[in-house]
């Protein structure tokens, strides 16, 4: 019998190169990049930020910003070059033929108008459906994205709607008309893991459905393993190595590859014992605490007793409790990590901790003194002793200013040193936190994604503070970034004897850097426990479903 040809790539890109337009010149992205996706088939694009992926999924889509241009190579969907065609001819093909799903889901969702009218509209541009059929067809796909109660939630508008639930609103407008590629650019990067693992279900279940070909985009190299086919590896716009995803998991060439795969926080090694000797910081007794968080001989620096929070929402008669009779103790010099998923309370309680917000019961103890009904100037002794770090720190950082005045802000407002001695502390705390000193001239828009989390630890630092609370500080960088943040926050901890309140959703993260952890769902403390212990008994089947959901466990023991 004579074999049968292989069958021709649904998508293929051959030798793509991709040039910006810069006020230093042009810069090449993509250099000569190849791949292929077969019908039915799952290839993941994997990459720290700035290796190409995502430019390489914005040439598939004809997406690439004004400034951008395809310098060189095709990119071929079937017989189509989607080099040469014309705005006309992509316009059909976005949508019908190819399907994308954006990072950010705010941003990807217009939100004036409801999420039945935006999938309706996808339907009735294409021709595939017009009216109450249009209708009835967002409802549908909504109901087969995942979402409950899709009748009615279709008359409703993004803002009311949770981030996961926004990602599958996406989705079912990406795979509305049935296109032959779905493009899914970082679709997941700042969910829960529990809801990551839904929505990437959901996603491949519609795929199929449609018998769509996937491009996934991700910096996560063992969430790659698990969900593509094949995998194709990104560094400095070049693919440097590609294959079967078991194979590049389990046995990778390239020594990128195998930073990567060591950095995904499903399998990196853990950063602290059990309980880290503690150096530096006068008052701060060595292992004080103990792993309880409270049993030690020295007071927890904070300690949340009986503490609720109640918020008023509308359309509910009764209010909403997001914090309920929570306790929680932070050891001189440890890491406490609160998890759970969104809307678990575990922000609010950090808020509660910041004193951002009031407590409607309970107490908030620091340092030995109650800091409940403190306000005004009653609470600037406890300010310089807490600062935060949020999750996104481009909106946390003044985009007028310079790093250099970013940095200084703190000391500014708290009438520490003159202008001499707010240059040299900038300067010193730059270098703390492993960045030149030239960026100090620079705004935050010039930095990168983990160059401004840097930014924000240092002016965090600047006032010598005792407590740092980090709101899913790492949750939306990259694997590689993520890791040289916790391995900063580690360094920190040991040589300024620094306790940390580590508010995130990701237990992977947790087990390498807490010595203790609380997982709270509906507003409870439902456990608590040394990482080592809770990843190996955990109580509740809620932890197990958190624990369940991490990706890469399968690769542990290659």
């Amino acid at each position: 019998m004579t074999a049968l040809p292989p069958a021709r790539p649904l998508l293929s890109v051959r030798d793509l190169t991709v040039a910006f337009a810069t006020s230093r010149g042009e810069i090449e992205a993509v250099r000569g990049a190849d791949l292929e996706v077969s019908a039915g088939e799952t290839v993941a694009v994997v990459g720290e930020s700035g290796s190409g992926k995502s430019t390489l999924a914005a040439c598939v889509t004809r997406l690439l910003a004004d400034n951008g241009r395809i310098a060189a190579g095709t990119v071929m969907l079937r017989d189509l070059d989607l080099t040469r065609a014309d705005e006309r001819t992509l316009r059909e093909v976005r949508g019908r033929r190819v399907g994308f799903v954006p990072q950010d889901p705010m941003t990807g969702l217009n939100p004036v108008m409801t999420v039945g009218a935006q999938i309706a509209e996808a339907l009735e541009v294409h021709g595939r459906a017009q009216g109450r059929q249009a209708r009835a067809q967002a409802a549908d796909l909504l109901a087969r994205a995942g979402i409950a109660d899709a009748a009615t939630r279709v008359d409703q508008y993004p803002h009311e709607f949770s981030g996961g639930m926004r990602q599958r609103v996406l989705i079912a407008m990406a795979l509305a008309c049935r296109p032959e590629v779905l493009v899914a650019d970082e679709p997941t990067s700042a969910l829960d893991v529990t809801v990551q693992r839904l929505v990437l279900d959901q996603m491949a279940e519609l795929a199929a459905d449609v018998g769509a070909a996937v491009v996934l985009i991700t910096h996560d190299l063992a969430l790659a393993a698990e969900r593509a086919d094949r995998v194709v590896v990104m560094y400095r716009g070049q693919v440097v190595e590609t294959g079967p995803a078991e194979q590049v998991a389990e046995r990778p060439q390239q020594e990128y590859t195998r930073r990567l795969l060591a950095a995904a926080p499903g399998i990196a090694e853990r950063k602290v014992s059990v309980v880290e000797p503690v150096q530096g910081r006068a008052g701060a007794s060595e292992g004080s605490g103990g792993s309880s968080g409270s049993g030690g001989c020295e007071e927890p620096l904070l300690v949340l007793s009986g503490a609720v929070k109640r918020y008023r929402v509308r359309g509910r008669r009764e209010p909403l409790v997001a914090v309920d009779d929570v306790d929680l103790a932070v050891p001189r010099g440890q890491t406490v990590a609160v998890v759970g998923e969104s809307g678990s309370g575990k922000s609010t309680a950090a808020r509660l901790a910041l004193r951002l917000e009031d407590a409607d019961a309970g107490t908030v103890r620091f340092a030995g003194e109650d800091v409940t009904h403190r306000h005004g100037r009653a609470l600037r002794g406890f300010r310089r002793a807490v600062q935060p770090v949020f999750q996104n720190p481009y909106a946390s950082l003044d985009p007028r200013y310079t790093i250099e005045q970013v940095v200084a802000e703190p000391l500014v407002v708290h009438g520490v040193g003159d202008a001499g001695h707010r240059r040299r502390a900038v300067r010193d705390l730059l270098e703390r936190v492993a960045l030149p000193a030239d960026l100090a001239s620079r705004r935050p828009h010039e930095l990168s994604g983990g160059q401004r989390q840097r930014v924000a630890i240092a002016r965090a630092l600047a006032l010598d503070p005792q407590l740092v609370v980090m709101d899913e500080a790492v949750s939306a960088l990259d694997v590689l970034v993520q890791e040289q943040i916790l391995d900063l926050m580690v360094e920190l901890q040991r040589e300024l004897g620094l306790s940390y309140l580590f508010i995130t959703h990701d237990l992977a993260v947790v087990r390498l850097v807490a010595h203790e952890v609380y997982v709270m769902q509906g507003g409870r403390v439902v456990e608590r426990g040394e990482p080592g212990r809770l990843f190996a008994e955990p109580r509740e089947e809620y932890t197990r479903t958190l624990l369940a959901a991490i990706p890469g466990q399968s690769l542990v023991h290659h």
